[in-house]
């Protein structure tokens, strides 16, 4: 291989790494305020809970129907093996009357009736019932909106984090490709052994591969995110500002959260939703009275010579027993209302079980971050002191790489430290129900 071919394959290399890591590459930069607008947009879990809350609010306008009046109409043709007609004369009647025409052969009609429901006792706690069932519905949504839009933060600082990860790596490739070049450079002067050459090109060989994984991590978790997101192609992203500690003692938090979390709320509105059901089954002993307007036109007019005939009807239902229903529903109500109330009470138990948690690992990620950025300054000036004392012969290779790699470490725990940070204190927003869009905390 020529000199010059090694050198356009050399370029041609550099020219695809650049490719790959440029922001053109990445896609354009999405800010995490645009990440949560898009998700919100595009994502289909979302229109899904919007139509479990269009599914709740066409159940609510089903329980308006049995108060409402009803009407319907009954177009009808009759068919006879003959005509009934009865001559004028045969019943006296003055000469020129028509005859009186009883059955026609093909004969048409029509009947009609209006009900109108005057006192359906039942139908209006279940009505109340339906709105509560629609507003548990919208909370819902609005809950679980907010624990989308969590995991969608989750995954944009995960992004966020591989990229300083890969810039940490990219550093230590640098620096290992000087002390490459030391190495050889001194081992051409006779000042060192080959081994270190060796040593050096190993090092240099092994952080190259960690830069490629940690290339397609990047680039799995910018598809990732940009799955979470419904755009095509991966994103970019940039380093939010830093989420704010949530503030309070754990009482205070707690009832925060029982005030403020919407699934606190629905559950609540569960336990009223289930006692306006057994409201409605205790009405159901009572009496039911409606009207009936009723309205029949035949084409024959018949004895009376009236074609149409109409009359009101008003029906007294007076229920007296069913079956042993209604006693069934009362027992089933009742253990709605119980399961209700120990949904509310579980729900409390695991809100206070998950404030105490991430309380404790919000404690321990800020710990950890203190200790994991003074250890990268240690790193840091090892680094500096190590390479100078390398140059001058006064500490091995061994030494440099050593510490190179250290510092390698102590950023990339950092970064983690950072992660897990930034994370929980977004989780700990959310579990007192001060995560999300402003539109969303209601």
């Amino acid at each position: 291989m020529s000199p010059s071919f090694r050198r356009a394959c050399l370029l041609a290399l550099a020219g695809l790494v650049l490719l790959w890591t440029s922001p053109a590459a990445a896609g354009r930069v999405v800010k995490l305020d645009e990440a949560f607008r898009l998700a919100m947009k595009n994502h289909p879990s979302i229109k899904i809970l919007q139509e479990r809350v269009s599914a709740a609010e066409a159940s609510r306008y089903k329980t308006w129907t049995a108060v409402k009046p009803t009407a319907y109409m009954q177009p009808n043709l009759s068919i006879y093996d003959n005509e009934v007609i009865i001559p004028a004369g045969q019943m006296g009647a003055p000469a020129g009357t028509p005859d009186l025409v009883f059955q026609k052969k093909y004969q048409w009609g029509m009947f009609m009736s209006i009900k109108l429901p005057l006192v359906v006792a039942p139908a209006y706690p279940a009505i109340q019932a339906a709105y509560k069932q629609v507003e548990m519905a919208r909370l819902g949504k609005v809950r679980s909106t907010q624990e989308f839009l969590l995991q969608v933060a989750r995954a944009y600082y995960a992004v966020v984090s591989q990229k300083e990860i890969l810039r940490s790596l990219e550093t230590k490739v640098g620096l290992d490709e000087k002390h490459l070049a030391s190495a050889r450079a001194k081992v051409e002067v006779g000042q060192a052994a080959r081994s270190i050459v060796l040593r050096a090109d190993l090092v240099l060989t092994q952080d190259r591969q960690k830069l490629l994984v940690s290339r397609n991590a990047l680039d799995a978790a910018r598809h990732q995110l940009a799955i979470l997101l419904g755009v095509p192609g991966p994103v970019d992203v940039e380093r939010p500002a830093e989420p704010p500690t949530p503030a309070g003692s754990y009482q205070e938090q707690l009832n925060q959260a029982v005030q403020s979390r919407q699934d606190v709320r629905a559950a609540a509105l569960g336990v009223e939703a289930a006692r306006k059901g057994r409201l409605a089954v205790w009405l159901q002993f009572l009496p039911t009275l409606d009207m009936n307007w009723n309205y029949r036109w035949t084409q024959a007019a018949g004895f009376i010579g009236d074609q149409d005939t109409w009359y009101f009807l008003f029906n007294l239902n007076m229920p007296i027993y069913d079956g042993g229903d209604r006693y069934a529903s009362l027992k089933s109500t009742a253990s709605q209302i119980r399961a209700a109330q120990a949904q509310v009470e579980a729900l409390r138990s695991s809100i206070a079980g998950e404030i105490v948690k991430l309380r404790s690992e919000l404690t321990t990620a800020e710990a950890g971050l203190v200790s994991a950025g003074k250890a990268v300054k240690l790193a840091r000036a090892t680094v500096q002191d190590m390479n100078a004392s390398y140059e001058v012969g006064a500490v091995t290779q061994l030494d440099a790489l050593d510490a190179s790699q250290r510092l390698l470490e102590a950023e990339i725990q950092l970064v983690s430290a950072k992660f897990q940070r930034d994370v929980v204190r977004l989780s700990l927003a959310h579990a007192l129900g001060a995560f999300g869009p402003r539109g969303d905390r209601k």
